[in-house]
């Protein structure tokens, strides 16, 4: 029975088997995937030289992919099962990094890889939040999806510092290595058991249907254009203000401790108090603190926004999340999960292209800073 515990005063009730297993499988991936990821649209800017519109170009193609494709991966996990989904993407994601190492010499693979990274969320995602929505304990909802975040900062504390020394010493080809050996890994423990399941054939026009139900909701999603920027020009702004690897890697280590604990807390506030009240308080606070980052001049002024902006984030994503995975259960849980991730998907896009527009007309983060504060409103819809 892979890690189906009871924490004393924290869970209401012992959680399910299956969330174990995703727990364990969360920590081996998000190990290897903060290993790097704040360190691949680095990759994109200081070793294969792309301009700030030229990485924002390259997650339009990651996201372009993953628009069209998710309806594929929805019908894969509700034909296969949610534990299959997710291990059919770890192929892609290994394939991803190892292109992504290789377009160093010849760079046309670059945007290869992000169609690999586009076909890697398009099969893990629908499975992820599939097995969260199905199998977690409705009125302990928030504190089961806090528990993955925190394990996912928890990791965090330790992966960008190695993946930072391991680049500092040995270049990025390292981490990215590393990365891909941690993240097969994480396979194993879900199939520690057999996952018993039920296939239903999964049709797009159920997904089409939310998007009439639900069109404050699907504006709601589009704020994860926010989480665009954070993920792509963010660690570009800190490795520029920071100036080398290992110090981008500490500042995003030491961040990442406070979110962990916070993550614990927030998940077990978001069961007891009214989640929608938590998405307008942290969507507003987010935005402030977007719009904090216009007076940074050092690298005090970075850890601290960092420490920020990863606490806001998580006053308003786990509510999210909480309410996102009810409804799911609520309704029909592959064609919500599709409905979620292409919308959001259709917000980060959309950032990739107004980033591209804006940056390219005045060279300048703060306008993308001033974007992100926008984006982060839209939270308040959901």
């Amino acid at each position: 029975m892979l890690l189906n515990f009871h924490i004393p005063h924290y869970f209401t009730r012992q959680v399910r088997e299956e969330i174990g297993e995703l727990y364990a499988a969360s920590a081996i991936s998000n190990l290897a995937l903060s290993v790097v990821m704040l360190f691949e649209p680095i990759f994109l800017y200081s070793v294969l030289h792309f301009s700030v519109p030229k990485v924002l170009a390259f997650m339009a193609v990651v996201y372009l992919v993953y628009i069209f494709a998710i309806p594929m991966g929805g019908w894969f996990a509700s034909v296969y099962g949610y534990r299959h989904s997710i291990a059919i993407s770890i192929p892609f994601q290994v394939l991803y990094w190892l292109l992504l190492v290789y377009s160093s010499s010849y760079p046309h693979l670059a945007f290869v890889a992000a169609a690999m990274f586009g076909l890697q969320k398009t099969f893990y995602w629908p499975g992820f939040h599939s097995v969260i929505a199905r199998y977690a304990e409705a009125e302990q909802m928030g504190r089961e999806f806090g528990v993955v975040y925190s394990i996912i900062n928890m990791v965090n504390t330790l992966g960008p510092l190695l993946g930072g020394l391991l680049a500092q010493r040995y270049g990025l080809y390292a981490s990215f290595v590393l990365a891909s050996v941690a993240y097969c890994c994480s396979a194993i423990p879900l199939f520690s058991t057999k996952e018993i399941f039920t296939p239903k054939v999964y049709h797009f026009r159920d997904t089409w249907q939310l998007y009439k139900d639900y069109p404050k909701k699907f504006m709601g999603y589009l704020g994860f254009g926010e989480e665009l920027l954070l993920l792509t020009v963010w660690p570009i702004f800190i490795y520029i203000v920071v100036k080398d690897y290992s110090g981008t890697g500490l500042l995003a280590t030491s961040a990442s401790i406070v979110a962990a604990g916070l993550s614990l807390v927030l998940g077990k506030v978001a069961d007891v108090y009214t989640k929608r009240v938590l998405i307008k308080i942290g969507a507003f606070f987010s935005s402030l603190v977007w719009l904090a980052r216009l007076v940074i001049t050092n690298v005090w002024n970075t850890f601290a926004i960092d420490t920020l902006s990863r606490a806001s984030k998580e006053v308003s994503f786990i509510p999210i999340s909480a309410v996102t995975y009810l409804r799911a259960e609520a309704t029909h849980v592959i064609p919500y999960a599709v409905f979620f991730e292409q919308s959001l998907a259709v917000g980060k896009l959309s950032a990739c292209l107004l980033g591209i527009l804006l940056f390219s007309l005045t060279g300048s983060f703060m306008v993308l800073f001033i974007l992100a504060a926008g984006y982060s409103l839209l939270y308040m819809y959901i």
